[in-house]
C-alpha cells in the first residue's frame, strides 16, 4: 500500500502542474474557485510531502502566487468546515463496524468508506497548508483566510480527536499515509498519526470483545460506547427498494438480519410476503390453474458505492462492475440544488449524457474496461451559484 501511495501523491506534482496551467487559461469562466481549490489541494499535498518526494517547496508555492484574489476568496467562501465533523465522526463509526463487521464484505465496504471520509480532512489540511504558505509570501489576503479557517478547523479537531481510538480500526492504511508525511507535518495530521502503533491494531475488537487482549487504563470508559450494539436501521426507503426488487444483494442481507432482532421489521417483511402470495392467489383465480407472474422491476446489481464527496446539499457516488462505470449525484436538498455534469478529463467540453436513476442523477460513464487510469471531474451547482468540483479517479 505504501508503494501505491507514494505513487499517488508523486503523480500529484504533475497535476499540479496542469492545474496551474488550467488557471492561467481561465477556459471556464465563473469556474476559478473549483480550480483555486483542487489546485491548493494538490500543492499542499505535494509540500506536506516535499522531502519523501524530493521536491523543493519554492518550486511549489511560487506559482500559487498568480491565484486572483477574488477566485481566491470565492474558493474559502466555499469551503463547508461544518460538513468536516460530520465526515470524521463517520469515519469513527464506520472503522468499528469495519473492525467488527456483520460480513467480511460489510467490513470491506466500510474500511473503504472510512478511509475516504480521512481522506477529505487531509486534503483540506493540504489546502490549508497551501494557503498558508501563499501568506506567508506576503499575500495579505491569503493570510487572513487562512487564519479564518484554520480557526474553524482547529474547533472541529477538538471535537472530534478523541475518537482516534476507533480509527485504531484503520491502523493499516493510517500508518501507509503517516510515513509519507514530512516530520513537521506528521504530529499535525492526528488522524494519520495518533495511535498507530501495532500494539494499538487490535484494540477497537479488543474493546468490543471480539478477541482477548488488554485494554489500556485511560480507555477503560470507552468500552461502553465501543460494545454498545451497532445497527443500519432500515427507513421506508429501504423496504420500498425491497419490495420493488430493486435492493442490491447487500442490502437485502443486511435488511434479513437485522429483522431477525426487530419484530416490527419482521413483521413488516412477513406482511410483503403475504400481500405476494395474496397477489398471486388472486391471479390464479382469475385466469384459472394458470398462474400469473406479477412483473417486479429488475434488481439492479450494483457494487458497494465509493462516496466521492459529501455535504448538507449532495452527495457523489461512485458505482463499480464488471459492465460499467457510473457516477451518481444525490440531491439531498432540492431546494439548494441546482444541476450536475460529469466530464472526462481529457474532453472538458463534453459532458457524459445523465438520466433519472432511483437513486439521483445517473451518469453512466461506460465500460470499466475502457477508463482504467483516467480521469473525470464532477461539477455540481447550487441554486445561490456555488460551484462544486470533484476529481474522481476511474
Amino acid at each position: 500500500m505504501i508503494a501505491t501511495t507514494r505513487e499517488k501523491y508523486a503523480a500529484r506534482v504533475a497535476e499540479l502542474e496542469a492545474l496551474q496551467h488550467e488557471l492561467a487559461a481561465g477556459k471556464r469562466p465563473g469556474d476559478g474557485a473549483v480550480v483555486v481549490g483542487l489546485l491548493l489541494e494538490a500543492a499542499g499535498d505535494v509540500l506536506r510531502r516535499a522531502g519523501t518526494l524530493g521536491v523543493k517547496t519554492a518550486a511549489i508555492v511560487e506559482p500559487l502566487q498568480s491565484i486572483p484574489e477574488l477566485s481566491l476568496r470565492s474558493w474559502a467562501d466555499g469551503v463547508a468546515v461544518e460538513d468536516m465533523a460530520m465526515k470524521l465522526k463517520r469515519a469513527a463509526s464506520q472503522a468499528v463496524e469495519a473492525a467488527i463487521p456483520d460480513s467480511p464484505e460489510a467490513g470491506e465496504a466500510m474500511t473503504r468508506f472510512a478511509v475516504q471520509d480521512l481522506q477529505s480532512r487531509d486534503r483540506l489540511e493540504s489546502a490549508l497548508v497551501a494557503l498558508e504558505a501563499l501568506g506567508a509570501g506576503g499575500r495579505s489576503d491569503a493570510k487572513t483566510l487562512a487564519a479564518r479557517l484554520r480557526g474553524s478547523v482547529a474547533g472541529v479537531d477538538r471535537e472530534c480527536r478523541g475518537s482516534v481510538v476507533s480509527l485504531t480500526a484503520l491502523n493499516g492504511p493510517r500508518r501507509a499515509e503517516a510515513s509519507l508525511l514530512d516530520q513537521a507535518y506528521r504530529q499535525q495530521a492526528w488522524w494519520y498519526s495518533e495511535r498507530t502503533g501495532i500494539e494499538d491494531d487490535e484494540l477497537v475488537r479488543v474493546l468490543g470483545g471480539e478477541t482477548k487482549g488488554s485494554v489500556p487504563s485511560e480507555l477503560k470508559t470507552a468500552n461502553t460506547t465501543v460494545t454498545r450494539k451497532r445497527s443500519r436501521p432500515v427507513n421506508a426507503d429501504d423496504l420500498l427498494r425491497y419490495d420493488l426488487g430493486l435492493a442490491t444483494p447487500v442490502e437485502r442481507e443486511v435488511i434479513r438480519l437485522q429483522a431477525d432482532a426487530d419484530p416490527e421489521l419482521k413483521l413488516a417483511l412477513a406482511a410483503m410476503a403475504a400481500g405476494e402470495a395474496a397477489i398471486e392467489e388472486l391471479s390464479r383465480e382469475e385466469e384459472g390453474s394458470a398462474p400469473r407472474v406479477v412483473p417486479f422491476p429488475a434488481t439492479v446489481e450494483r457494487s458497494a458505492p465509493e462516496i466521492i464527496e459529501e455535504r448538507s446539499e449532495f452527495k457523489v457516488l461512485l458505482f463499480r462492475s464488471k459492465k460499467n462505470v457510473q457516477v451518481v449525484v444525490q440531491p439531498h436538498r432540492q431546494d439548494r440544488f441546482a444541476a450536475a455534469a460529469v466530464y472526462r478529463r481529457d474532453a472538458p467540453d463534453h459532458a457524459f449524457p445523465s438520466s433519472p436513476g432511483d437513486m439521483g442523477l445517473h451518469f453512466d460513464l461506460g465500460s470499466a474496461d475502457r477508463l482504467v487510469g483516467t480521469t473525470a471531474r464532477v461539477v455540481v451547482k447550487l441554486t445561490d451559484g456555488q460551484t462544486h468540483a470533484f476529481e474522481v479517479r476511474l
